[in-house]
């Protein structure tokens, strides 16, 4: 299988077993369709920045089965330019969102998530934990913790790059983004997680 589609189709599983099984959330339809929309331009970036595959086409076909009459092609691109303009740049920190104030208040803990915004690796994962969080926020306005729900896509979006990375690139060729440490963090945070629950 074309690695952008797997891609795609684990950013898909992880927003749904994120939205529903972490945060236990009730999601519309539509709000699964544009979860689909933003896994499928995510993928694209992944492969358009990364892996160099040239899947575009092979990522629309995915998302075009899974979205059905809902399918939209130019939603799709307009998205995907969107996300990669907003990572251009070295200001992301500088606007205001429920996770960029959460990314602010864990880096006084969590000093290696500064790494994030200095690479295209790492800024993606923010972009992308964004539009995520900010569909869960606008569904869910009623929500009491906008932080956590910033956190919980955070850190489970971050996770599941993390292993994009090692999978396409390898650990030696991922440990040279400046970026790294940052998803390195997150293992050993996402491991904590684990252990606190499995107890």
């Amino acid at each position: 299988m074309n690695k952008a589609i797997s891609i795609y189709e684990d950013l898909v599983d992880g927003f749904l077993y994120t939205a529903k099984n972490w945060l236990h959330l009730d999601l519309a339809d539509k709000t699964v369709q544009e979860g689909k929309e933003i896994s499928a331009a995510a993928s694209f970036l992944f492969d358009n920045l990364f892996l160099k595959e040239n899947a575009g086409a092979a990522i629309s076909k995915a998302a075009r089965e899974d979205l059905g009459n809902d399918f939209r092609p130019e939603r799709l691109g307009s998205l995907a330019t969107k996300m990669r303009l907003a990572m251009t740049g070295n200001d992301f920190m500088e606007g205001t969102s429920p996770l960029r104030e959460y990314i602010k208040w864990v880096t006084d803990y969590e000093p290696a998530v500064r790494n994030a915004p200095l690479d295209d690796a790492g800024k993606l994962v923010l972009v992308v934990a964004e539009e995520f969080t900010n569909l869960l926020l606008r569904e869910n306005q009623d929500e009491k913790a906008p932080m956590h729900i910033a956190e919980i896509v955070f850190l489970t979006t971050a996770d599941k790059f993390r292993l994009f990375f090692l999978d396409s690139l390898g650990r030696e060729a991922f440990r040279v983004f400046r970026s790294y440490p940052f998803f390195e963090s997150i293992e050993t945070e996402m491991e904590r997680i684990r252990t606190e629950i499995y107890e």
